[in-house]
């Protein structure tokens, strides 16, 4: 039997997630005016690629 993850989002769980991505462009458009683009694209990549990793601990295997 496999074990299952119950994952529940309330408005105040969104609300956090929306306040983080805030926060997360604003230092990545600092970091662009401070240090460049290319380290703000390399940091906005790293960002997409941890997201991805989360998504996908989090979803189910198809197997």
């Amino acid at each position: 039997m496999k074990p299952v993850v119950h994952v529940e989002l309330t408005g105040a769980a969104i609300k956090t997630v929306l306040i983080l991505l805030l926060l997360t462009i604003g230092v990545l458009a600092l970091v662009w005016l401070l240090a460049g683009p290319g380290y703000a694209i390399a940091g906005g990549i790293a960002v997409i690629v941890i997201v991805r990793g989360l998504y996908a601990l989090f979803t189910p295997s198809s197997e």
